[in-house]
């Protein structure tokens, strides 16, 4: 199993590579926006990426940001089909060990319908709420720390 450092991405070069790996999973291949799948949340998330030790490439990715009273958001989990297994649930980790550091009580997320037993594994539970975004179902989950 490849071995990966997981962290908050800080330079220009670990941030561009962070964005590489979002469109070439949400835009490239799974088609879910046109041309960019960034947002005005990008201004306050923390993005945290996998660097696979071997190469240095990033691998994977997810960004968290703040929302009111203290609970955090996550989103844009992406992981290059390379790369995947067991990465996920590794930078899910992270980025809830992040965000817990950071003084979050609950941590949501919009999680697509094929990735909520995924989730379910780690520790979240369906708040009940679902909905479609560019033809994919997804539903909002939490976790409680």
């Amino acid at each position: 199993m490849a071995k990966y450092e997981l962290k908050v991405a800080e330079s220009r070069e670990e941030i561009k590579q962070y964005e590489e790996v979002r469109r070439a999973v949400f835009v490239n291949e799974q088609g879910i926006f046109n041309e960019d799948d960034s947002d005005d949340y990008d201004t306050i998330a923390v993005p945290i990426i996998a660097v696979e030790a071997e190469s240095g490439r990033v691998a994977g990715v997810v960004r968290c940001y703040p929302i009111e009273n203290g609970d955090w958001v996550g989103g844009r989990l992406a992981v290059l089909p390379e790369f995947r297994g067991r990465l996920g649930a590794l930078l899910v980790r992270k980025a809830m060990e992040e965000v817990q550091g950071r003084g979050c009580r609950i941590f949501y997320a919009h999680i697509q319908e094929q990735n909520v037993k995924f989730f379910e594994r780690l520790g979240w539970s369906l708040t009940g709420k679902s909905s479609v975004f560019s033809n994919v179902v997804h539903y909002d989950m939490k976790v409680v720390f």
